[in-house]
C-alpha cells in the first residue's frame, strides 16, 4: 500500500466519520436514553452502531447495482445528485434541531422492542446513517472499488462505535456546547466534501466549464 492510498484511504474514512458525526449527536443521545442504566444504555447503542455499519456496508456493496441495473444513471450524474446532497445535508444539520423523546412502558417485553426501535430508528437512521452517508459511501465504491469502501466504513466505525459506548460519560467531559461546537466542525466538512463531488462531477460532464 503506498502513501497515496493510504491517504485515499484516510480520507474516505474521515468522511464518512464526520457525516456520522457522533459527537455532534451526543446531545440527541443522551436525550434519547437518560432513562436507562449504563449496561442497557450501552447495549442499546452497541445494537444502534452495528445496525447503522450493516446499512453503510450494504450500500458500500450494493451502490454499483443499484447505479447501474436499477436506475441506470451514470456515475458523474450521481456523484453531482450526491454533492448536492451532502451540502444540504450539511446545513441543515448545522441548523436543524433534534428527535423527540420516546415514552417509554413499563412492560418489559413491550419495553426491549421499544428499545430494539429506538436503535434502528431514529438512532441508526437518521441520526447515525442518514442520506449524506449513504451517498457518501456509495461514491467512495464507485472510486476506490468495494472493498476499499467496505474498510473504510469499518475504520470508521470502530470510533463511531466506542463514542456511543461512552457516550455519557463523553458528554459530561465536554458539555452540551463542546458537543455541539465540534459537530458543527464537522458538519462544515460535510459540505466541504459535498462541493467537491459536485465540482468533480461538473468538470467530468462538461469538460472546460471551471477552467
Amino acid at each position: 500500500m503506498d502513501w497515496n492510498t493510504i491517504l485515499q484511504f484516510s480520507e474516505a474514512a474521515i468522511s464518512i466519520f464526520a457525516l456520522i458525526n457522533p459527537i455532534g449527536g451526543l446531545p440527541t443521545l443522551v436525550g434519547l436514553t437518560e432513562d436507562m442504566g449504563v449496561a442497557q444504555r450501552r447495549k442499546l447503542l452497541r445494537l444502534a452502531g452495528v445496525t447503522a455499519l450493516g446499512v453503510i456496508v450494504a450500500m458500500a456493496l450494493v451502490g454499483q447495482v443499484l447505479i447501474d441495473k436499477v436506475f441506470r444513471i451514470t456515475i458523474d450524474q450521481f456523484a453531482f445528485a450526491g454533492g448536492l446532497v451532502l451540502m444540504i445535508t450539511g446545513i441543515r444539520a448545522m441548523v436543524g434541531g433534534g428527535f423527540a423523546k420516546r415514552a417509554q412502558t413499563s412492560d418489559p417485553a413491550t419495553r426491549r422492542d421499544e428499545e430494539i426501535s429506538l436503535a434502528v430508528s431514529p438512532i441508526a437512521m437518521p441520526l447515525l446513517v442518514g442520506p449524506g452517508s449513504i451517498v457518501n459511501v456509495m461514491l467512495i465504491s464507485q472510486h476506490n472499488g468495494r472493498v476499499f469502501a467496505v474498510l473504510a466504513c469499518l475504520a470508521a466505525f470502530v470510533f463511531v462505535i466506542l463514542i456511543l459506548n461512552y457516550s455519557h460519560l463523553l458528554y459530561r467531559v465536554m458539555g452540551r456546547v463542546g458537543s455541539l461546537a465540534v459537530g458543527r466542525v464537522l458538519q462544515i466538512f460535510i459540505v466541504a466534501i459535498g462541493v467537491k463531488f459536485a465540482f468533480v462531477a461538473l468538470g467530468r460532464i462538461f469538460p472546460g466549464l471551471l477552467h
